[in-house]
């Protein structure tokens, strides 16, 4: 792949990140009207996903080029891999903090899952 290739992807994917952190911020700032817990618990759910993503564009975009092909392929997989634990690792932490709020930290994360989905929608991709 060529570095600029490689570059716009980069960008693209931060452009992601950033309309799925306002998304979270957004629902968690609705989440104020009901009581702070629910919005910590809004954003803890979101968070787990965001952060998630964070990591696995840092490791997908971590290697390049042509020669290097297995390592990218590896470090695609090995983000995504950690990516799902590391998901599944803080919604459970928010859970065991929050108790009596899991449906709100729920809602946050799904929340969070579906602006990941919808954001290519919201902007031009390609």
């Amino acid at each position: 792949m060529s570095q600029a290739l490689i570059s716009h992807g980069y960008q693209q994917a931060k452009k992601l990140l950033m309309i799925q952190a306002l998304i979270i911020a957004f629902v968690s700032c609705f989440g104020l009207i009901k009581e702070f817990k629910v919005a910590v618990a809004l954003l803890s759910g979101g968070m787990a996903v965001f952060l998630a993503n964070c990591f696995f564009v840092y490791k997908a975009f971590s290697k390049s080029g042509a020669q290097a092909n297995k390592q990218v392929v590896g470090a695609f997989y090995l983000g995504e891999t950690i990516k799902i634990f590391l998901a599944v690792g803080l919604i459970s932490v928010a859970f065991w903090q929050l108790p009596g709020f899991e449906i709100f930290a729920l809602a946050g994360y799904v929340v969070a899952l579906l602006s990941q989905w919808l954001a290519p929608i919201i902007i031009k991709t390609h």
